[in-house]
């Protein structure tokens, strides 16, 4: 991923993300799915394939109760160190709840003792992706082609105009700055290396001159 694309990736404001839940609910072929799918895009610093990743042991309990946070699974953290990914938010823990709850109900990935879980399989994953790879002589890459693919189309059809996989991660950093938490703790959330790359991305975000104007009177 290169840090200009990461820069210039569309930021989902408030309005957008109302008119996308909303697309969501009323055309998805799974919107339990979706919209925890759109959830955990917007409300955790991961990329596609941490989210691919993502198994249902990974944010529940075996008593069944949603976790508070989880490591990333795979390999150490894209710059070399490990990343623990937060499950905080009440609107996000909400969907996850709902869509597990589901899962349940339609007997989706279920596991073998009823009383684990919520009697769901703790080794599948949360979202029914594939991941790919390729293999370069002794070095095997992976990719989420799938579940980007997928994301991009929620986006558009929920009215993004320029659709990004990267979105969900700048508007996780941008939506936590508006709100005004300080940028080394959104760089350590990130698990960007340096500082600088998070500054860089903060300093590009869209600010809505009128709405600042208009607390000048």
């Amino acid at each position: 991923m290169s840090k200009v694309s990461y820069m210039s990736a569309h930021y989902i404001d408030k309005k957008e993300m109302g008119w996308l839940m909303k697309s969501t609910t009323e055309t998805s072929k799974k919107p339990e799915r979706d919209l925890c799918l759109i959830a955990m895009f917007v409300g955790t610093p991961c990329y596609m394939l941490d989210l691919n990743r993502v198994q249902i042991g990974d944010v529940l309990t075996r008593g069944g109760k949603l976790i508070k946070s989880f490591k990333i699974r795979g390999d150490a953290g894209f710059n070399g160190e490990p990343r623990e990914v937060y499950v905080s938010s009440p609107e996000l823990r909400k969907r996850l709840n709902t869509y597990l709850d589901w899962r349940v109900e339609n007997g989706v990935g279920l596991g073998d003792h009823p009383d684990y879980y919520r009697g769901l399989d703790s080794d599948l994953p949360l979202f029914d992706f594939a991941i790919t790879f390729k293999q370069v002589g002794k070095k095997r890459t992976y990719a989420a082609g799938s579940l980007g693919r997928h994301i991009k189309n929620l986006l558009r059809d929920g009215g993004i105009e320029e659709p990004s996989v990267l979105s969900g991660r700048r508007t996780f950093a941008i939506t936590l700055h508006l709100k005004g938490f300080d940028i080394a703790h959104i760089n350590h959330l990130l698990g960007n290396k340096t500082l600088e790359t998070t500054k860089k991305l903060l300093i590009a975000n869209p600010i809505d001159m009128g709405a600042i104007a208009a607390n000048a009177f």
